[in-house]
């Protein structure tokens, strides 16, 4: 029954209120958003791509295009039911990025190799190179390799050949003797997954030269592509005779995209002080080469009045901008961040010429969309999501807040201008670590605290010294003069260094934090994307998914055992966080365990008692942890080990299969045929996940053969 009211005097009978219906209200801020929609497309086309790195097994290969053209095809059906058409149109994006992926894997993919080869002559074609620690990385497309039968052979390999090796250039044909690996493995379930990133680079194994490697010939003739790799490297050795040093490393980053020269200890200060953006060739260097570009030749042409006075000097302006930042992405690598970068200013350029100049979250969609179409895999590469985090957050704010705090920083005299310039990059890099801080911290697991005092600095100095400096040295280079600009353009750089080494040392800097899982990464991806693509409140639900994703960072805990690469990388969590770590594990597999875990490590107690780890005993170890105890095998003088007195057994050493049908037992065959195994103590009982369990069956992941079955393989070939 109706309340009474009683309104003006009289007695009325109140209106009941509507109820609330949430897929009317749903479809009225769909309405309402019309605009913004088609926003979201190339997110279901990386929602496609997304779903197959998901999968545990290879789906059939027409699976992404008949999705597609089922789409399709629905779309065309409903075209008089426009609601039902978009959502169709939607399904036909996310199975074009899957299908998108799918081609990629075909045309970039390549065979892994399965084991070590070598020493071994090696003999193929340089591909690129670029300066690395105590001598040179190359990658190369090599001579068949013996032992191995056609559909083994890699398309590409990766070595480090030694400093006194001859002088290499893309094209030339070399020879050397050299040892090869399998791409390094995962060394935690969940870990960084290089045999992924390589294999769609079309890498397959890596490795390093035993003494020099001798130029043997030139291949010939490759086309442009070629002759654009071998001018990187020719522009690359220039840079670093007239900059030695990290400062040329430095230099050549920023103008080639090669930083094999920069010392480990440089890029790391440029890591913790927020400064790596700097050297990764990105929005930041294409707008102001561009803007530099633009204004020079526009101010130039306007003081020739014959000019100025009968020529559409700003167009004449974008177009010469236009052509500068094509040759700037060409030569320095086309990475995706500069692809990105390009994408966007160069449609702000092409919007001058046709006189339709406006900036919006589309030209961020139609970059994103182009970014994903040359290359799919990017999407789960630190370069795109970061690039693209960074980017989203800042047209996002600048949309609805930008007028506003153009007038506030942009406005009174010239020390308050001067003032809201500075103001205007701490804003700026404040909004871009909230854009991208969620993804540094699934990737490199740590957060930067002073990144906007260092980038108040050294953002400057890039602007107005360091990048026109270099543009100038690009453009003296033909005539060998370009020395007169990089001497000057080294000393930006060296201040932009002293200013990350600064910062860095800072104390309380860098905080290392818990990893972030994938499902949470996601959440946080959506949430960000309704949180910036749409415009009316309902957006603010986004917020909910961004805190939803990182709360999942409480949920993680990092493994209290690992055992990885074939048995040698054994580690034992510490009391006080950090790892022990036997003395037989890689020193690349203790890089990767530090990164993945973010903690410090510690060497493997030689005897005595260590915290939780007992080593009295000759050849093996008890490591007791929330009232379970697993006993450490590593040596076989260790074994065997009475299965009724532990709760598990990890073993560098075959372990047999004694114990197997009653506790968890990994050994060395358990990592060859299954990836690292990582296990977590709990009162409960002890959980055991390998890597090669999270990832399924999947090209990249090793697929082990026994000698007996290679042997039955060669066989079958010949």
């Amino acid at each position: 029954m109706a309340d009474l009211a009683v309104a003006g005097g009289g007695i009325g009978v109140a209106p009941e209120r509507a109820p609330f219906r949430p897929v009317a209200a749903l479809v009225a801020a769909l309405v309402a958003e019309q605009e913004r929609r088609v926003l979201w497309l190339p997110v279901f086309f990386g929602a496609g791509i997304a779903s197959y790195f998901a999968l545990t097994f290879e789906p059939p290969a027409w699976t992404g295009f008949a999705g597609m053209l089922a789409g399709a095809a629905l779309a065309a059906a409903l075209r008089r039911r426009p609601g039902w058409r978009e959502a169709a149109v939607a399904l036909a994006f996310l199975a074009a990025g899957f299908a998108a992926i799918q081609h990629a894997r075909v045309a970039d993919g390549t065979a892994m190799l399965q084991r070590r080869l070598g020493p071994a002559a090696l003999c193929g074609t340089v591909v690129d190179i670029d300066a690395a620690e105590r001598g040179w990385r190359i990658i190369m497309r090599p001579d068949p390799l013996p032992g191995l039968v056609a559909s083994e052979e890699s398309r590409l390999l990766r070595v480090h050949i030694a400093p006194s090796s001859d002088a290499l250039s893309p094209g030339d044909r070399v020879r050397m003797k050299a040892m090869l690996y399998p791409v390094p493995a995962p060394v935690l379930p969940g870990g960084r997954d290089l045999e992924r990133e390589l294999y769609f680079a079309g890498i397959g194994g890596v490795g390093y030269s035993f003494g020099a490697a001798h130029r043997i010939g030139t291949a010939g003739s490759g086309g442009w592509q070629q002759w654009l790799l071998r001018l990187r490297t020719e522009m690359t050795r220039r840079i670093n005779a007239a900059l030695p040093g990290s400062t040329g490393g430095v230099a050549s980053a920023v103008i080639t995209g090669k930083r094999g020269q920069i010392a480990e200890n440089v890029k790391q200060a440029f890591r913790d002080s927020g400064l790596s953006h700097l050297l990764a060739i990105a929005g930041l260097h294409l707008g102001l080469v561009g803007a530099f570009v633009f204004f020079a030749v526009r101010g130039g042409l306007a003081l020739v009045p014959f000019v100025a006075l009968r020529w559409p000097i700003k167009k004449v302006a974008a177009g010469v901008t236009l052509a500068a930042l094509f040759c700037y992405l060409m030569i320095s690598g086309a990475a995706i961040p500069t692809e990105r970068a390009f994408v966007m200013n160069g449609i702000v350029f092409a919007a001058i010429l046709i006189d339709r100049l406006r900036l919006s979250m589309r030209i961020c969609a139609l970059a994103a969309l182009v970014v994903l179409l040359l290359a799919p895999a990017s999407l789960v590469g630190v370069s795109f999501q970061m690039s693209f985090g960074a980017v989203v957050a800042l047209v996002a704010v600048y949309e609805t807040w930008g007028t506003r705090l153009g007038l506030m920083l942009q406005t009174g005299s010239i020390g308050r201008r001067l003032a809201g310039y500075f103001a205007a990059v701490a804003l700026t890099t404040l909004i871009v670590t909230i854009g991208t801080e969620p993804f540094a911290i699934y990737h490199f697991h740590h957060v930067v605290l002073y990144s906007p005092l260092a980038n108040v600095i050294a953002v400057p100095v890039s602007a107005i010294w360091t990048l026109p400096c270099g543009v100038l040295a690009c453009l003296l280079m033909p005539f060998g003069l370009e020395k007169l600009a990089l001497v000057p353009m080294g000393w930006g750089i060296d201040l932009t260094i002293a200013v990350a080494q600064w910062v860095a040392a800072l104390p309380g800097n860098v905080w290392p934090v818990a990893r972030l899982p994938t499902a949470g990464v996601v959440l946080v991806a959506l949430g960000g994307c309704w949180l910036c693509l749409w415009q009316g409140r309902w957006r603010l639900f986004g917020a909910c998914g961004i805190v939803a994703g990182m709360l999942m960072m409480l949920t993680v805990r990092p493994p209290d055992l690992v055992l990885a690469d074939f048995g040698r990388l054994l580690a034992a969590r510490a009391p006080d966080g950090g790892y022990f770590v036997a003395a037989s594990a890689d020193p690349l597999d203790r890089s990767f365990l530090a990164d993945d875990t973010a903690t410090a490590l510690a060497e493997w107690p030689p005897t005595g008692i260590a915290g939780t780890l007992d080593c009295r005993e000759a050849g093996r170890c008890f490591y007791t942890a929330h009232g379970r105890r697993v006993a450490l095998v590593t040596a076989a003088v260790g074994l065997p080990i009475v299965c009724g007195t532990v709760d598990a057994i990890l073993a560098q050493v075959p372990a047999g299969f004694a114990c197997r049908h009653r506790i968890p037992v990994a050994d060395r065959i358990d990592n060859w045929r299954d990836g690292a195994v990582a296990l977590w103590l709990d009162d409960d009982g002890v959980r055991m996940e390998s890597a090669n369990g999270d990832r399924g069956d999947r090209p990249w992941v090793p697929h082990p053969v026994s000698a007996r079955q290679r042997a039955r393989l060669t066989a079958a070939q010949h």
